[in-house]
């Protein structure tokens, strides 16, 4: 598991200053950089300079203006891929940069100006306040506690990789990491998918985020839309999937 940001090395000084743009990718909750380590090692391998971001997962707009920083920092023009909640990190981080090139959703929210994660979960019938755990963890410099949640571990196969073999599927359960529960009530700023191309990859198996809500969002944002039959965990389980997709907002995208 990842717990800071990482750089891919995808090999000559030549790849990396030709005109393919950058990619930054930006995991979900209750997961790490280390969901994106098939699609890195394709990407790679086609020569992307590929940035895996570690996303803090303590609020959206604290996780967004973070991810805002990585993005500053990326040489050149960057495609952004958000998974599940990355989505509306990405959404956020991404509005008014001039390095962002355009937006991949993978299984991810999409959300609109003033929405809220856990609005959106409940307009989409999704299994937050089913799977959901909650405790506490403490503030910095003893300001108190605030509530944080993981997926139930006995829950997470089902839910979040049901087409992932059983004990991979129990291993990332283990390895979670856990999300302030306040990232859910936080409301969006205005969306990036207004000013830039975006994609969506659906997964129609999705637990998580269901398939109905997916594509309500895709379409609202007018995203490019390719759907696969995956569950909430395709960046694992379809990783090709993923990785076609992102290369083809990159091919559209290219300076």
């Amino acid at each position: 598991m990842t717990g800071c940001t990482a750089k891919a090395d995808t090999g000559s000084a030549a790849d990396q200053s030709g005109d393919k743009p950058s990619v930054l990718l930006v995991h979900g909750a209750f997961a790490d950089g280390s969901s994106w380590s098939k699609v890195v090692e394709r990407l790679q391998g086609d020569g992307y300079q590929v940035t895996v971001a570690a996303v803090p997962l303590r609020g959206l707009a604290y996780d967004s203006a973070y991810i805002r920083g990585v993005l500053d920092g990326m040489p050149g023009k960057t495609i952004m891929v958000g998974h599940s909640y990355g989505g509306a990190v990405i959404t956020n981080a991404a509005t008014g940069s001039d390095k962002a090139a355009g937006l991949v959703y993978i299984a991810a929210f999409a959300p609109d100006e003033g929405e809220t994660l856990g609005g959106l979960d409940g307009r989409f019938g999704g299994p937050a306040t089913v799977i959901g755990v909650p405790r506490e963890y403490p503030l910095p410099d003893g300001a108190g506690v605030a509530p944080e949640l993981t997926v139930a571990t006995d829950k997470f196969p089902e839910y979040f990789a049901q087409d992932l073999p059983h004990e991979e599927a129990t291993a990332l359960a283990a390895g979670q990491r856990p999300i302030a529960a306040a990232a859910f009530a936080e409301p969006t700023g205005v969306p990036a998918w207004r000013t830039l191309p975006s994609w969506t990859l659906i997964t129609r198996d999705d637990r998580m985020i269901p398939a109905a809500g997916q594509r309500e969002m895709a379409g609202r944002a007018e995203a490019t839309v390719v759907e696969q039959s995956a569950s909430h965990a395709v960046t694992l389980s379809q990783p090709q999937a993923v990785t076609d997709l992102i290369e083809t907002a990159a091919q559209a995208a290219k300076p």
